[in-house]
């Protein structure tokens, strides 16, 4: 993630702007998906960058660690914290738009919510989630630097049998993320994930020492045959997973994702993914060699990794007022987005492609803008102190501190401006962006689309007192695997009253969940009472059950109810790509809606009759 102005390595100048793209594209949900049937983009891409890093890694027993460790504080952390308080801002802003104003103010404990999840999974929020890597990498880097300098003074380093040791500790990492409850392992992501990226790290080093020659070397033709054979390979290895999305593994940041029953998958998938580009760019590297935005992509992949996500919440801002304002969106759905930072317009297909080119260039402009006015600023102060080689120095410093207080202080007045949205203690591994109100109950109307067999759907919401102990709901997960049918429960989530409350899974919430999701059969609603709470039940419903799928409005068939009974209330329901069974249509003989390889199932729901106790 080099910021450098002209890459000289046209290789790998490509290379990397190949890996951002892919990570933008995974983002809305793969609208160019290049190669990725074969590929999964989610089956090596982070390794890729750790890769590149590793290629331009010069660490040995000389390096002085201060300087290199202050360099890469420089280079990484600082643009990391930057770029977090950018993306929070332009959040806020997002938010008191799509929301009409009607935000919270930031509450209790937000700071330490904050830096817990950057010290674990290393985003503070679901808008800036891709930034995690920068810590993992960050962390990567430190390790192998100290470990390197220590046993290279003792004549003891060797670079293939560190390899050996890392890929040793890589399984061991992946071993345990399968094997070990999430909560056992929140406060230990970033050494785990520093471990799961040590050997790719190596590579990167190895490959530049001793193997870029001969790769170099090859013919077009053999190059060419090495790629084939490479996908050819990924086909046959598919065919050996009980899912074919298993030779991939989503959500790093925490650990998760990792379905295929091997441990070594994560490994050989990460290297075909990485030998097949690589080769490939030897291709064509030299065709690109003088594309300046390549180039400009390629140096700036760190702004693009932090700002995309922020950009496509900026589009449908935009998506938003012009369905209101101007002229109605066919399949725009407001309420949708106004749940999640991960909302796209369901137009079509091809209509994810404006979210990836707005994703590349939007934080590409804003690269350049920030550009412009740096040297604009550089011109001045060198005209301001021409006489003085020092002044401009000291001018230089001064102005960058000028510009952090400026930029502390725009945040600081759009945070009191906006009022910005509540963050609320959820169970780890849901995002900010879809909590209910206060205690859980909100007073709007519930979202998305509603059950087509809910129970009275007209019985009224009364308001109950705000500190009643709750009740909790459960989202009930029924699924395949194996051949084997099981329950997964996600939860629970308290429900204090009468409103609308969501209940959500990710699919990096533990070891069980990416089965339970890809496996799904139908799910339901579980909500006990565990004779703690002060809140009754007996007489209450539910209605309006709403689901979104990766930011996705499902249509939602109520195919059972059971009324309280023995301190429960269940409700089951299927869901139905609304593209393929729109409103109205009958669902007789229909297939329910594939969850195969999806990261996260929203589930909003609300209740009616409940009374105080």
């Amino acid at each position: 993630m080099s910021e450098r102005r002209d890459k000289s390595n046209k290789k790998f100048m490509l290379l990397s702007a190949i890996g951002i793209f892919m990570v933008v594209d995974h983002h809305t949900f793969t609208a160019f998906n290049v190669l990725g049937d074969f590929l999964p983009y989610n089956s090596f891409f982070m390794p890729m960058f750790v890769f590149i890093s590793g290629y331009f890694n010069k660490v040995d027993g000389s390096t002085n660690l201060w300087a290199y460790l202050y360099k890469k504080v420089k280079t990484l952390l600082l643009p990391y914290a930057g770029l977090s308080l950018t993306v929070f801002g332009l959040q806020q802003l997002v938010n008191y738009i799509k929301l009409g104003g009607k935000t919270d103010a930031l509450p209790d404990g937000y700071l330490t919510y904050v830096l817990k999840r950057v010290v674990t999974t290393g985003s503070y929020g679901a808008i800036a989630e891709p930034m995690w890597f920068v810590i993992a990498l960050f962390a990567t880097l430190t390790v192998y630097a100290v470990l390197k300098k220590l046993l290279c003074k003792a004549k003891l380093w060797n670079s293939y049998v560190m390899l050996v040791l890392f890929c040793g500790l890589h399984l061991f990492v992946i071993y345990l993320a399968k094997n070990t409850a999430f909560e056992s392992l929140e406060n230990w992501l970033v050494p785990l994930k520093c471990l799961f990226f040590l050997p790719f790290l190596e590579l990167g080093i190895i490959y530049k020492e001793h193997l870029e020659k001969k790769h170099t070397a090859m013919s077009g033709t053999s190059k060419i045959a090495v790629m084939f054979f490479l996908l050819i390979l990924n086909a046959v290895r598919t065919s050996y997973m009980p899912m074919p999305y298993d030779i991939a593994f989503d959500s790093i940041d925490v650990l998760g994702g990792f379905t295929s029953p091997y441990i070594v998958t994560p490994m050989v998938s990460s290297l075909i993914g990485i030998l097949f580009w690589l080769t490939l760019t030897e291709l064509v590297g030299k065709q690109v060699s003088e594309s300046r935005f390549v180039n400009f992509m390629s140096c700036n992949t760190f702004w693009i990794m932090g700002l995309h996500i922020t950009f496509y919440n900026i589009l449908n801002c935009v998506l938003m007022a012009i369905d209101k304002s101007i002229v109605r969106l066919p399949h725009f759905d407001a309420e949708a987005f106004q749940e999640t930072e991960w909302y796209f317009w369901e137009l079509g297909g091809n209509i994810k492609i404006l979210y990836v080119v707005v994703g590349v260039l939007g934080p590409l402009g804003l690269k350049w803008l920030y550009d412009r006015l740096c040297t604009a600023a550089d011109r001045k102060i060198k005209s301001i102190g021409a006489e003085s080689e020092q002044k401009v120095k000291t001018l230089t410093v001064l102005s960058k501190f000028v510009f952090a207080a400026v930029f502390v202080a725009v945040i600081g007045l759009i945070v009191i401006l906006t009022k910005p949205k509540a963050i609320v203690d959820e169970p780890y591994g849901e995002e900010p962006g879809t909590e209910a109100g206060v205690n859980g109950q909100t007073d709007t109307t519930p979202t998305g689309i509603s059950g087509e067999n809910d129970p009275d759907p007209q019985v009224t919401v009364e308001p109950l007192p705000a500190d009643l102990s709750p009740v909790y709901a459960y989202l009930d997960l029924a699924y395949e695997h194996g051949g084997e049918s099981a329950d997964y429960l996600v939860g629970p989530g308290p429900v204090n009253g009468n409103g609308t409350f969501s209940v959500s899974v990710k699919r990096g919430d533990d070891n069980e969940a990416p089965l339970a999701i890809d496996g799904l059969s139908y799910m339901g609603i579980r909500i006990l009472d565990d004779d703690h709470s002060d809140l009754d039940i007996t007489g209450a419903s539910v209605t309006d059950v709403a689901v979104v799928c990766d930011g996705v409005s499902l249509r939602v068939d109520i195919s059972g109810t059971v009324p309280y009974e023995d301190g429960v209330i269940l409700i089951f329901f299927d869901c139905y790509d609304p593209k393929v069974y729109p409103e109205g249509t009958d669902l007789t003989g229909a297939a329910s809606y594939d969850f195969g390889g999806k990261s996260e199932i929203q589930v909003s729901f609300t209740v009616a009759g409940a009374k105080a106790k």
